[in-house]
């Protein structure tokens, strides 16, 4: 069934009417709970008082190995069976993210975050030597304003509007046994850039209770046009749901589960032969995840506050074969002013 955007805010709606609704809890100072802040793998979780300062840092890593095609497991010797040279073994994936977020007014703040990105696959080959394919460097640059839609004691709504600028690379290269030394373009997914401007819509709500806190956040990256090299990734739509309880003044933990989809691929560069492996070819590329993480949060005087967490899948539907992801850990640092 082809994914909709409008199918993806359609019942997000629904739920946030529903949580709307909920009774009020008892008030607090928020600010100096340490659940005060979401879990680390959320970002834009709330917006800032005026001329208030939030600067952050989040080291997000995933390491995956073994092949999925649908929900079924396939080996290196199905790969080769349908004709590719290379079947991608494992992988690990690593962002460091550095984020700014100003409040502009008492209605809304904007936000400027840069990724640095690391990107390592292990590769098999049928009759020649196993390698790596790796890219470092700046990601896309997002902008975004996050607009107050609702503000009490004891829950809290706000929208978030952004774009993310093409700004990391789209050209990484590499060489493989095949190459004879020649530097060949990598797969789309080593690659550090859309190549396209990206529209972010998003929503968060949190509800705050005595000593514990429920949050909801729904994003989506929307891909409208083909970048210049004849392809568009397909979109991203990102809900969180998580439960939050405090357990000492200065800490708390939290669980969370977490849905992701990635659409399919449109296009295909002339550069990256489709033939190399599952990791060149557009018609691998995307599916769904449910993940499930647990987090602890932790604060100090002065506006330092830290955080981890450590998850893993519960259920993967990849357009395969494509490599399944195993387990994540995400940790940072917040400091506000």
């Amino acid at each position: 069934m082809k994914y909709s955007p409008l199918s993806f805010w359609t019942p997000l709606a629904l739920g946030l009417t529903f949580a709307l609704t909920c009774s009020r809890a008892q008030a607090q100072n928020w600010d100096d709970r340490p659940d005060g802040f979401a879990p680390i793998g959320i970002s834009t979780d709330g917006e800032r008082p005026t001329d208030a300062w939030t600067f952050s840092y989040q080291h997000l890593r995933t390491d995956g190995s073994g092949l999925l095609d649908g929900r079924g497991q396939v080996t290196d010797a199905d790969v080769f069976a349908d004709g590719y040279g290379a079947s991608p073994h494992s992988m690990v994936r690593e962002t460091h993210s550095l984020n700014a977020l100003f409040g502009y007014n008492p209605s809304t703040s904007l936000l400027l975050t840069l990724p640095f990105l690391n990107n390592e696959v292990a590769m098999r080959t049928l009759s020649g030597p196993d390698y790596e394919l790796r890219s470092t460097g700046m990601g896309d640059l997002q902008v975004a304003a996050l607009f107050r839609l609702d503000h009490d004691e004891d829950e809290a709504l706000h929208a978030q509007l952004g774009v993310s600028l093409p700004t990391g690379s789209r050209d990484e290269r590499g060489t493989t046994p095949s190459s004879g030394g020649i530097s060949e373009k990598l797969p789309y997914s080593l690659q550090l850039s859309s190549g396209t401007l990206d529209l972010i819509p998003g929503i968060t709500y949190v509800k705050r209770h005595e000593s514990t806190s429920l949050g909801f956040q729904a994003k989506e990256i929307v891909r409208f046009t083909e970048n210049s090299d004849d392809y568009q990734l397909g979109n991203v739509a990102l809900i969180s749901a998580w439960v939050s309880r405090v357990f000492k003044d200065d800490v708390s933990g939290s669980l969370r589960l977490g849905y992701c989809h990635e659409g399919r691929m449109q296009g295909q560069d002339a550069d990256i032969d489709p033939n190399l492996s599952p990791l060149h070819d557009p018609s691998s590329q995307g599916g769904d995840r449910v993940s499930v993480w647990a987090g602890i949060n932790y604060i100090e005087t002065g506006g330092h506050s830290f955080g981890f967490e450590l998850g893993g899948p519960l259920w993967q539907d990849l357009n395969g074969p494509q490599l399944e992801q195993d387990i994540s850990y995400g940790l940072g640092w917040h400091y506000s002013f």
